[in-house]
């Protein structure tokens, strides 16, 4: 028996036993069956073949699928406190046991993919490009960078797309958390800041956590084995991007989405919220940083400043 005369719902089976995606799009392009086959595969199916092909198709890896999907983990972790333990163990074991909760909670369909892989041209590569000249190889190699070359020089060390990622992971995860912030009156779940903590702390690691007053960092994920040690990496990450999130460059390009919505407000606690709201915006928000991209958010921000604005935030007196 040929293996397009077995009955259709063996065929719709097959998506679930091939090894990764390219796999997957081979049998896809084989015939019309397989197509329809192929196009009725489950989210899940597919995400799982992605995962399988990470370190080749969705570099970085495994940043680049946990931006994907770890939105739909962050919601599913939001509907029990069961769930959000589950996330936080995940979490805290690091970036490839988040992605691996991420492939078993969550799902891509390949409109999906598509649309992450033309994101790479259209917002990533940009994007990573201007920390590259604000914090990456291209900054620290300024000719005379320790004498007068830039303003305000640093030893560090900041892989500019790991660094984006992490950027948008946080946001596609802590996103729902801000939008409760901004609704106090729906009650609507969020993630605690030692939740938040344990991000960074385990996803973004770095043996300068442990030196942190009142931080306590546990021997696992990242920093198993490394009791009173140096991390195994050359990577400062969160060095990095505290200098990256620091420095003009950055400031000055979501300053300037701000003050396109609105002036700054006076009293500081509104003032931070509306500069995390608007960069918590997960991948979709770096529009707003390329050219014509604020407009499709101009609504969004003005939403969110006017609950800000709204909100009963005691200020802070002058000192």
């Amino acid at each position: 028996m040929e293996i397009l005369q077995l009955p259709i719902e063996l065929l719709l089976s097959l998506p679930q036993y091939l090894h990764n995606i390219e796999d997957f799009t081979n049998l896809s392009s084989t015939c019309r069956t397989f197509r329809r086959v192929c196009s009725d595969a489950s989210p899940n199916t597919i995400l799982r073949l992605a995962g399988a092909s990470s370190r080749v198709f969705f570099r970085p890896d495994p940043h680049f699928l946990i931006a994907a999907t770890v939105r739909q983990v962050g919601e599913w972790a939001l509907l029990s406190n069961d769930n959000t333990e589950q996330l936080r163990r995940h979490i805290q074991g690091g970036v490839y046991s988040l992605l691996n909760l991420c492939v078993d909670k969550a799902g891509l369909n390949m409109d999906d993919i598509r649309r992450l892989h033309a994101s790479r041209f259209s917002l990533i590569n940009p994007i990573a490009d201007m920390i590259d000249r604000c914090a990456g190889p291209q900054f620290v190699s300024t000719p005379d960078f320790w004498d007068g070359g830039v303003s305000n020089p640093a030893s560090i060390s900041l892989e500019p797309t790991r660094a984006l990622f992490q950027i948008i992971i946080y946001g596609e995860l802590f996103a729902p958390t801000m939008q409760a912030f901004l609704e106090p009156n729906r009650a609507l779940p969020r993630f605690d800041q030692e939740f938040r903590l344990d991000f960074i702390k385990y996803c973004i690691p770095d043996s300068m956590c442990r030196s942190y007053t009142g931080v306590t960092v546990l021997e696992v994920g990242p920093y198993a084995g490394t009791k009173n040690e140096l991390m195994p990496q050359k990577e400062s990450d969160q060095v990095g991007l505290d200098y990256l999130l620091t420095c003009r460059t950055w400031r000055e390009a979501w300053e300037r989405v701000r003050l396109a919505i609105g002036p700054n407000f006076d009293d500081v606690p509104r003032q931070i919220m509306w500069e995390s709201a608007v960069q918590i915006q997960g991948l979709a928000g770096l529009e707003m940083l390329r050219p014509g991209g604020l407009e499709g958010w101009r609504s969004r921000l003005a939403e969110m400043r006017k609950r800000i604005e709204s909100l009963p935030i005691e200020k802070r007196p002058k000192e």
